[in-house]
Formats: C-alpha cells, structure tokens, sequence
C-alpha cells in the first residue's frame, strides 16, 4: 500500500483498479491524467471477470495498452502500488467485489458508482471499512477528484470542463457533497470565486454513506494544503449535525461555508 498522510486519499502518485469495462470512463481518467502532466497513468488494470488480455486506449495522442484480469485478486497481486477500486460493478454485485477489495490489503479506498445497494448490504461494508482503517465513497457516487492529481471516473464531466474549473492544478478549497451532478456545478462555483478546488468528494445521495461529510471534514482540516472548506447538503438525515457538533467542539476551525439543499 502506498504510504501518504492519512488525511491524504489521492495524489499524483495515486493508482487505481477498475471494476468494470467501463471505456469511457477509463478514457476520461487517462485524459485527466495527461493534461495534469502526470507522468504515469493512473489507472493500473481493468477487471472484467469476462475477459483478459489488454485494453487499447490514448495518452495524449499516443495509443496504450491497459491490462485486463479477469478477478480483483489477481489484478491486486499484479499490481500491489494501486490503493484505489473504482467499482462500476451493477447494484446485484456491488457488494461482494466492494467486500473483497475492502479485504484486499494492498486496497485502501474503494469507490462504488452503483445506486440501489441495499442498505444493510451499504452497513455491512461500512463496518469491514471501519475494521480495517479502509475508505468508501458512495455508493451511489458520481466520485471525486483530487485537481491536478486524481480523478475517479466521470468526474467533474468532459476535459473541457475541467479546464475551465481549472481542475488541472490544485487550489486550496476542499468540498464535500452530497450530490454529485452538483459537484460539477460546486467546481465552477469554487473556481470563479477562489484560488481553486483542492479535492472534492461526492459521499453519494444514499441514506447510509459509506464515509460522512465530518469524516471527510476532519481529514481537510488536519491537511495544510487546504485552507477553507465546503459542505453541501441535502435535506433529510443528521449529518450535519454532527458537523455542528464538530464546529462548537473545536474540531474544525478552518473557514467552512455550508448549504443544504431541497424542500420539505
């Protein structure tokens, strides 16, 4: 497992598995990547239990080869350095390919796009994460993005997008969402009135998330690169309460603008 700060979940370093022959999606990251300048890509292999050999895509203008196994453990053994599962695996088999990479050692944060797991399936995830010091986002989550270093899946839309949020290099505003389609919307909020987004995290719109805005909250507030932060909610739920709580208690002290939206 790579070693970085524990408040620190992505950094240019930062390799990811994908679960899922998701092209698109794959293209997308790697195109991330190259306008960051990374100098490796950072999706390591694809699992897809239906086939294996190699998946043809661009960095740059240059064609790439991608690795393709057929199991997680197989790709976890071929590539020890990748810490991240991006799982487009469907609601039906979500949760045993989020289970087995959460007991997969060299896996730290697992990323589940799928909406409609069921809840108890959602706890039973969350507490084999809580056992083991692991990170879920979602499920139910368009995902995240640490600008200028790591990008999970279709997050933060096509690069034009992220150009014009200038997602390509860091700023130094961390946001935590509820919504994901509005986090591309946060993204050219915080880049037309700051310095730049630093990461951004969509926790997914489901009741029982598989990390929390104060969980997330409390890893921006111990990182020294990030020097203001944001929450956006959503009406229903006690999470930002618990927030609340951290603000009176002193946890968190760096600048923190919040919304909740919706109707009730």
């Amino acid at each position: 497992m790579t070693q970085r700060p524990e408040y620190i979940l992505f950094d240019k370093d930062t390799r990811a598995i994908v679960f899922g022959y998701q092209q698109a999606a794959i293209q997308r990251m790697l195109d991330f990547d190259f306008v960051c300048r990374r100098s490796v890509p950072s999706v390591a292999c694809i699992v897809d239990p239906t086939q294996d050999g190699n998946h043809k895509c661009f960095w740059g203008t240059k064609e790439t080869l991608i690795p393709i196994y057929r199991t997680i453990s197989e790709a976890a053994q071929r590539h020890p350095e990748a810490d991240v599962l991006v799982n487009f695996a469907s609601f039906r088999s979500a949760y045993p390919t989020s289970k087995e990479a959460l007991e997969t050692e060299s896996i730290r944060t697992v990323a589940i796009i799928a909406e409609g797991v069921p809840e108890h399936r959602t706890k039973e995830l969350i507490h084999i994460a809580q056992e083991r010091g692991k990170w879920i986002i979602g499920p139910a989550t368009v995902g995240g993005i640490a600008a200028g270093a790591f990008r999970i899946g279709n997050t933060a839309g096509p690069i034009a997008n992220i150009i014009q949020a200038r997602l390509h290099r860091p700023g130094s505003v961390a946001y935590v969402s509820k919504s994901g389609g509005l986090s591309n919307e946060l993204n050219n909020i915080v880049a037309l009135n700051s310095d730049g987004v630093y990461e951004g995290i969509a926790i997914g719109g489901d009741r029982y998330p598989g990390s929390s805005f104060l969980q997330h909250l409390l890893r921006f507030e111990a990182n020294p690169d990030v020097r203001m932060m944001v929450m956006f909610g959503e009406v229903g739920g006690l999470d930002e309460y618990a927030v609340v709580e951290a603000l009176k208690d002193g946890r968190i002290q760096k600048p923190l603008v919040a919304w909740c939206i919706g109707t009730c």
